[in-house]
């Protein structure tokens, strides 16, 4: 397992804390449920709209944000978005924002296609003044645009700061739709954590038991893993411990140990990283020697804890 990033430092009677970093995600909901009615093509050329265009501000730190969207038939009719309170539950996971999450979220089924364009101010003109009806043209960003679709929920992390603007039109040109849409920004800060010393004293055991390892000293590793949870429990402390047992072909009891290491890891904001290094180093020992006995189950186990 990797090795904390901190400095070895000596320890003195009047030092009792350590600060570091994590980062904070957040889900900040930039448009609320807003319902647009948009008029066919034809009638629209008699006084009314086939085309309205939303003003997205993204906030500072912005690292992606997405918008859903469902759609009615005629005037009547509103969809129940929530992706807010979907994304706020999925950062509150440990296990965060992925493509897997992200597909389980529910989207009301829509009943009539629209198109969806992300536009700069340039462009929003043309497309307001339907250049692309007249001979003409506007540019739009291919992510964050869809067309022809009655419902979605869309990604967007090419644009991350600005003023930017979802052109709503509807490509029929005799039967309105109302479109509902929602807009939500996901933002990462710095927040600087204090730790205590026994988080501290944990996280140098573990350090002294990763050197031992790669030492071939797989006894002391474990020694060290053990100090380091008897001061504060760490994910990768138990994951440490759990491969030195697999190379002393205790593969049971390295069963064990790797499953307390996915309990406590889950815990943590950025879980995904550290299972992922835990798979890396069983992929580096398997490298070495493919036959390390219970290695590869264990390597699934924590895939699937992903």
């Amino acid at each position: 397992m990797k090795n904390y990033y901190i400095l070895f430092i000596l320890f003195i009677s009047q030092f009792v804390i350590s600060q570091e970093y994590e980062i904070k995600r957040e889900a900040h909901q930039l448009i609320e449920n807003r319902a647009y009615y948009l008029n066919g093509g034809l009638n629209a050329s008699f006084g009314g709209n086939s085309r309205a265009f939303i003003k997205i501000d993204l906030p500072p730190n912005t690292v992606e944000w997405y918008y859903t969207f469902s759609t009615t038939q005629g005037k009547s009719g509103t969809k129940n978005l929530t992706l807010a309170l979907q994304l706020m539950s999925m950062l509150n996971n440990p296990t965060g924002l992925s493509s897997k999450a992200l597909s389980s979220f529910e989207v009301p089924s829509g009943e009539a296609s629209a198109d969806i364009y992300l536009l700069n101010n340039i462009n929003l003109k043309g497309f307001r003044e339907k250049y692309d009806q007249l001979g003409g043209s506007f540019s739009f960003l291919p992510e964050g645009t869809v067309q022809n679709v009655k419902q979605a929920i869309v990604k967007v992390d090419d644009v991350k700061s600005g003023s930017w603007y979802l052109g709503l039109r509807n490509p029929s040109t005799t039967t309105g739709l109302n479109i509902n849409i929602e807009v939500v920004a996901i933002t990462e800060t710095k927040v600087s954590i204090t730790k205590s010393d026994n988080q501290v004293k944990a996280e140098l055991y573990t350090n002294l038991g990763w050197a031992q390892f790669e030492n071939g000293n797989y006894k002391k590793c474990i020694e060290y893993c053990d100090k380091a949870n008897a001061e504060s429990e760490i994910g990768i402390a138990y994951a440490n411990k759990g491969l030195a047992l697999l190379m002393l072909n205790k593969d049971s009891d390295a069963m064990d140990v790797y499953i307390a290491a996915i309990t406590v890891i889950k815990k943590q904001s950025n879980s995904s990283y550290y299972l992922q290094n835990a798979v890396d180093d069983i992929d580096k020992e398997l490298t070495k020697n493919p036959n390390i006995v219970g290695a590869k189950e264990i390597k699934q186990v924590l895939l699937q804890s992903f």
